[in-house]
């Protein structure tokens, strides 16, 4: 239990910092994009960024 605990932990971070899906998914080892998708929580800070980054 602790080893996923860590993963999800690692994978959280990773996309919250703009690591691309694509790659966490690499870096977990998992075959299928679906199986990344419940990591990929939107935090409401980050969107502000995002906003902020690529609209204005």
């Amino acid at each position: 239990m602790y080893w996923h605990k860590f993963r999800c932990t690692l994978a959280i971070q990773a996309i919250d910092k703009g690591m691309p899906i694509e790659q966490v998914q690499r870096l977990l080892g998992h075959m299928r994009i679906d199986t990344m998708m419940h990591y990929a929580m939107v935090n409401q800070s980050n969107v502000k960024i995002s906003h902020k980054r690529y609209i204005w």
